[in-house]
């Protein structure tokens, strides 16, 4: 990318963030806000998020079904009915029983971040990193086993604590990046 390339894209980037600032000041308060409520109120912002799944997933069906019926002559008409009664069942079981659901999704976290620690162990071992990245990542490879050890110990607890956790401290992130992001383009 040349250097004009690069100025190129901050200028429209500085243009959209000037138009849209007010916006995104609004947007970042709100993700912070949603961000100390998930801290605050784990148990009903991991429900939360597991209803706002659950529906997502039924429109999803719902757009498949309604795919398959409009395209009825399309040779992957097939492949639509599947995948749309595959997330009609997953959005049924999600909305039926939420509990459960956010269970299910605290087990998939534990087991990502369980995984993602062996990867960075593998690599660590390996050898092939400069030091104070191997460290760094040695570091970040044991804290994701601890936490996924951590998630499977207590599942029905820590599940949704775990999710409302990771996802608010995330919303709160994300939302002074907006911030910063309109305050350096003023």
């Amino acid at each position: 990318m040349s250097s004009f390339d690069r100025q190129s894209a901050k200028e429209l980037l500085q243009q959209a963030v000037q138009k849209q600032g007010k916006l995104l000041n609004i947007i970042g308060f709100v993700f912070i806000a949603l961000g100390i409520y998930a801290l605050i109120a784990p148990t009903t912002f991991a429900l939360g998020i597991e209803k706002v799944l659950g529906w997502t997933l039924f429109f999803a069906a719902v757009t498949y079904f309604a795919h398959a019926f409009l395209m009825r002559r399309w040779q992957g008409v097939a492949f639509d009915l599947l995948n749309g009664l595959i997330l009609a069942l997953v959005a049924f079981i999600l909305l039926s029983n939420p509990l459960s659901g956010v269970m299910s999704l605290g087990l998939i976290m534990a087991v990502l971040f369980g995984f993602d620690g062996v990867m960075k162990g593998i690599r660590v071992f390996k050898g092939e990193l400069n030091t104070s990245y191997q460290v760094a990542l040695a570091l970040s490879a044991l804290l994701s086993i601890v936490i996924a050890l951590l998630m499977l110990w207590d599942l029905p607890t820590a599940a949704p604590i775990f999710l409302s956790v990771i996802v608010g401290i995330n919303l709160i992130l994300n939302g002074f990046g907006l911030l910063a992001l309109v305050k350096a383009f003023r």
